[in-house]
């Protein structure tokens, strides 16, 4: 007796612990981003693009592309250079002679034209590589959006919980206090709340790391109301898909380097110096000549062929990420079509699921009410109920995030 009149001290204290504690539960958690209804999924990807730390690298590849650009468009493929020579004969007949020229080197044949290949290939790959980021992130933000709202969602259906376990006790507090039930159904009815409350904290702390996983990836300050998307009626992968298409620039863009790099021979260009000569004698006449030197290098590709061998190692490199990307996003696509079809059918299942839980939570509060079945027996089928409830609002969820995910899969950028 005195075991069961301390139990039921520790289950009365939790109890009132618990109401005093219920305002905190239902409090809205702290560090919310709003939801605005003007903004649109796109909106949130261009956003976030801009604030994206790799977009730096899309900067540097267009200060890359102008600097191709200047070196395409020069006259000389190098840096001239001015020679000077002085020579004297200071045993002898005191002879001396000074040589000076201005040194340029020449673009070999096709070599220009080679440099103007390299600049256009990176210009495309820059703004195709640009594409190829903002569809990443788009994916980030879509995963950021959805997990957002499941949590929400989570959030919202773990309050409603709660609130109808509050009902519920104060129901069974009635009840104790005309006779109907003992004080045990009481305790029993508090403690089931207080679960139910629990699982409001968790979730509750669920949906703040949510919107704060959502924050640091956008730097917004509000979150869009709507993000729904119409499912893409494309069924497979194209050659137009924004990361794909990335690669394929990429792998032109090494294709150029690499006929680049075998014309460019390290450097080792055509020269012409121009200049002149000037000669003079102990006690002759002086001797002017003018001066023109042609300097073609030949021969000597060994020295080359190395640097050729690492643009094509770049190339290769090019080639095997475009050919995994492709692997990865046919079976990524297969993936997303099975998902979306096992989906669908589950969700028609749980709204199945869902009508029959409403009906029988009513079905058994009234037995609940008339006394026909024990609360321990409610409790029971209430929670099974609200479970089968629950699955049906997240599996419309997720079938909308299925859809997003899809959409992803086969290149659509919002």
């Amino acid at each position: 007796m005195i075991l069961l009149h301390g139990l039921l001290g520790v289950f009365l204290a939790i109890a009132s612990a618990s109401a005093r504690g219920e305002e905190d539960a239902m409090t809205e958690p702290a560090g919310l981003l709003p939801f605005d209804a003007r903004l649109s999924l796109h909106g949130v990807v261009q956003t976030t693009f801009e604030n994206y730390p790799q977009t730096a690298m899309v900067d540097a590849m267009r200060l890359e592309t102008n600097a191709l650009q200047q070196r395409s468009d020069s006259w000389i493929p190098g840096y001239p250079m001015v020679y000077i020579q002085n020579n004297q004969n200071i045993a002898g007949d005191g002879e001396g002679m000074t040589q000076w020229g201005y040194q340029v080197p020449l673009w070999r044949w096709g070599q220009r034209d080679a440099s103007q290949a390299v600049t256009d290939r990176a210009a495309e790959s820059t703004e195709r590589f640009g594409l190829g980021l903002k569809h990443e992130v788009a994916g980030l933000v879509r995963e950021s959006l959805w997990n957002l709202k499941m949590m929400q969602n989570r959030h919202q259906f773990a309050r409603t919980v709660y609130e109808v376990s509050l009902k519920l006790v104060e129901t069974v507090k009635r009840r104790v206090e005309l006779g109907d039930l003992a004080q045990a159904d009481l305790l029993l009815a508090q403690s089931d709340s207080l679960e139910k409350k629990t699982s409001l904290t968790q979730a509750a702390v669920d949906l703040q790391h949510a919107h704060q996983a959502f924050a640091n990836l956008t730097r917004m300050q509000s979150a869009p109301e709507k993000f729904d998307e119409e499912l893409s009626r494309l069924t497979a992968i194209t050659e137009e898909h924004p990361q794909l298409a990335a690669l394929n620039a990429m792998i032109e863009r090494a294709q150029a380097d690499v006929e680049f790099v075998r014309q460019w021979k390290q450097g080792t260009q055509p020269t012409v110096l121009i200049g002149a000569q000037h000669r003079a004698f102990v006690n002759k006449n002086l001797q002017n000549d003018t001066n023109v030197v042609l300097q073609i290098p030949i021969g000597g590709d060994a020295y080359n062929e190395p640097f050729v061998a690492q643009a094509n190692l770049v190339l290769t490199q090019k080639i095997t990420e475009r050919d995994n990307l492709i692997r990865l996003l046919q079976r990524s696509l297969k993936q997303a079509q099975q998902t979306l079809e096992a989906d669908r059918k589950a969700l028609d299942i749980a709204r199945n699921r869902r009508d029959m839980a409403e009906t029988l939570i009513r079905m058994n509060r009234i037995a609940l009410e008339t006394g026909e079945i024990q609360l321990i027996d409610f409790l029971q089928v209430q929670t099974t109920a609200q479970a089968a409830i629950w699955d049906a609002m997240q599996k419309e969820i997720q079938l909308k995030r299925d859809i997003a995910a899809y959409n992803q899969v086969v290149g659509v950028t919002p």
